[in-house]
């Protein structure tokens, strides 16, 4: 007699979970994008510890069960607690991985975790688009303009050498106050500014300014 077809659907599904080790699920999510953090290992399910657990590693589980991406990165049990082993703690993955048994961790069975730490994720399909806005060339054109002129300065510069004489700059306040190490080397900042240096550390004033 051919078996239900009920059948076949539950052996289908039972069939694919769980195979092999390192497979992933969600679990008592309520919803298929979320839920805690379980996985495969010898026969048998068990849960992630959320120490050091980010969204990288977030990702990773994602994107095995088909999502583009987290959202959030969940702990302390949020989705109620697991059944089983620990299976993973202190997961480190750079989020390339197929699976967190391919990611940094203790290894398998290695934890001091209890189950009011396990691990959860919320999956989205959205795709969020970077749009990096380069202005670097157009920057040191528009710079290079107003230092060659020798134009907009507002800050008089003068840099006294060791053994030599003093150096003179046209300056930029906006500039010099966005570099760190060359507001270290301010006497007085103000629209006059000395900087003391040794003979050999000219060049390096020179690229700073």
């Amino acid at each position: 007699m051919t078996p239900p077809r009920l059948f076949w659907v539950w052996l289908l599904v039972a069939g694919t979970q769980g195979v092999n080790d390192g497979d992933m699920r969600l679990a008592d999510g309520g919803a298929t994008n979320q839920g805690r953090v379980e996985i495969f290992y010898r026969g048998q399910w068990g849960t992630v510890c959320d120490n050091l657990w980010d969204l990288t590693d977030a990702s990773v589980v994602c994107r095995a069960l088909g999502f583009e991406n987290a959202t959030q990165a969940l702990g302390r049990a949020a989705f109620g607690q697991g059944s089983g082993p620990i299976m993973l703690d202190e997961v480190q993955c750079t989020g390339t991985e197929a699976s967190l048994a391919d990611c940094k961790s203790l290894g398998w069975l290695k934890s001091n975790c209890r189950h009011e730490r396990d691990a959860g994720v919320v999956c989205t399909n959205e795709t969020r688009s970077t749009h990096t806005l380069d202005l670097s060339r157009e920057l040191s054109e528009a710079l290079g303009q107003i230092f060659d002129s020798q134009r907009g300065c507002d800050l008089s510069i003068s840099v006294n050498v060791q053994g030599e004489d003093a150096l003179g700059f046209c300056g930029h306040t906006v500039i010099l106050t966005a570099n760190l190490e060359a507001q270290a080397l301010w006497k007085e900042p103000g629209s006059n500014v000395t900087m003391s240096v040794d003979a050999e550390c000219v060049p390096m004033v020179r690229d700073l300014l």
